[in-house]
């Protein structure tokens, strides 16, 4: 393994790397660890070579964006989808020309296609799993993080053949590459931010209107704090905590202290701050407290989720035959859009894009024959 903090090694190294046909990647970020999280390492394998390389050490990276993006060189990730995203937030960058082990390694119908699980079963390699939280964000890194970074690429080249080998065996590699060109298309995208954050907390249902005022109120302020620091969230405050303070209502430093998962450190150290929050809240007026999350009431239309039932009974018998998870044969989201669409010809499924060629020729005309309405029985009433 070698570790390239300078750009003198790193242009080396690219040069050897962009002579190569075929590169591992993977990445590592401090999610974990930070409010912003940002991109901490690349790992490389080329030509049996394990590079572990430091963006944060001001590197100009311009040649691995180019590598990423030449055609010409085969890109070998696992679930790259997260890795596809954050080097393009980070640096802009997009690759072309890729192979997910991930996605393979489904396609095949495995039930554990985690990178720790194909390496076992394929070369009876047990990852250590001792770093999987690591704060990758630190400098300098041990000699056993960085081998543990490395592993994420160093038998991702051998594996993509193995697969791709059972693969073609199945008459699967075309949907495979199918795959592969779609996940090409990922790119970062801002969301737009959530007017209301705090009602993705778990457990919320049962609070009353005065409660989620509280709720809300205290989950904007750790938020700024989190923000300010560069410190997740769950770092400043836990959730379960702001949930059981909204619930409790607390209007003293005693019944503060009473509250479930209230540490002593979060009592001294934030104690007045949760009190004046929740004081205010209790102060509002009714018309400024936030709605309850009422479960709406949607009007079902029967006569579309039968025909998505009869969907989901082709659907699910042609996995059981591939042995491939149902959701990778053909998603729900998919079946309601041909249920929705309910096509007369197997032209009409172009009209979903959604559904993959493959899926269309291995589902198309028993989605067809699910939807024809039964023979007339020869009555005229």
């Amino acid at each position: 393994m070698k570790w390239i903090a300078d750009q003198q090694s790193f242009d080396e190294a690219m040069e050897r790397v962009a002579g190569e046909k075929i590169l591992a990647i993977d990445t590592e970020a401090d999610s974990l660890h930070s409010y912003f999280d940002k991109v901490c390492l690349i790992q490389m394998t080329a030509d049996g070579q394990d590079l572990v390389v430091d963006p944060l050490s001001g590197i100009n990276l311009r040649r691995f964006g180019d590598v990423l993006a030449d055609p010409n060189v085969t890109k070998i990730l696992h679930g790259g989808d997260y890795d596809l995203r954050i080097l393009h937030r980070d640096f802009g960058y997009t690759v072309h020309n890729l192979i997910d082990t991930m996605i393979a390694a489904q396609l095949l119908g495995y039930e554990a296609f985690g990178l720790a699980a194909l390496l076992e079963r394929h070369f009876g390699v047990k990852l250590n799993k001792a770093h999987q939280r690591a704060d990758w964000a630190m400098r300098p890194l041990t000699p056993e993080m960085l081998d543990y970074a490395s592993m994420d690429t160093r038998y991702l080249v051998a594996l993509a053949a193995k697969l791709r080998e059972e693969l073609t065996v199945l008459g699967r590699w075309e949907w495979a590459l199918e795959e592969f060109s779609r996940l090409e298309n990922v790119r970062y995208r801002e969301t737009d931010e959530d007017a209301e954050p705090f009602r993705k907390l778990k457990s919320i249902g049962n609070l009353d209107r005065r409660q989620l005022a509280i709720l809300r109120d205290l989950h904007g302020w750790r938020d700024g704090l989190a923000r300010a620091a560069d410190r997740p969230p769950f770092k400043i405050i836990g959730n379960d905590t702001i949930i059981e303070i909204a619930r409790a209502k607390p209007k003293s430093r005693e019944e503060l202290a009473a509250v479930k998962t209230m540490s002593r450190y979060h009592l001294d150290r934030y104690g007045r701050d949760l009190l004046g929050i929740v004081r205010k809240a209790l102060e509002l007026p009714e018309d400024q407290l936030p709605e309850r999350g009422e479960p709406k009431m949607w009007i079902r239309d029967k006569a579309l989720e039968a025909r998505i039932e009869k969907l989901k009974k082709v659907r699910d018998k042609v996995a059981a035959e591939l042995k491939v998870d149902v959701s990778v044969v053909a998603p729900r989201h998919v079946l309601t859009a041909v249920a929705t669409l309910q096509p007369t010809t197997v032209a009409d499924f172009d009209q979903i894009p959604a559904m993959r060629e493959w899926q269309k020729k291995l589902l198309a005309q028993a989605l067809l024959d699910a939807l024809k309405p039964p023979p007339a029985n020869g009555k005229l009433f």
